[in-house]
């Protein structure tokens, strides 16, 4: 699924967010995109398995292999 050609976004975050990411990306050693890119990356794989866990907890509520 992450194996496809980057994309750009833009965001606007308020001034305390990305201070915060500002200063955890510089104890990581990383820049402030990279950091915000690999933490949508982990929330998108996280939702991706909520909802995998969520269909197949349904499945078994009806009854269905």
């Amino acid at each position: 699924m992450f194996t496809e050609m980057s994309k750009r976004l833009a965001v606007y975050l308020p001034d305390g967010v990305y201070d915060f990411l500002e200063k955890w990306a510089d104890e990581e050693r990383r820049s402030v995109s990279n950091l915000a890119a690999v933490l949508l990356e982990l929330a998108v794989r996280d939702r991706e398995g909520w909802i995998e866990s969520r269909d197949e907890s349904a499945k078994k509520d009806r009854g269905v292999a």
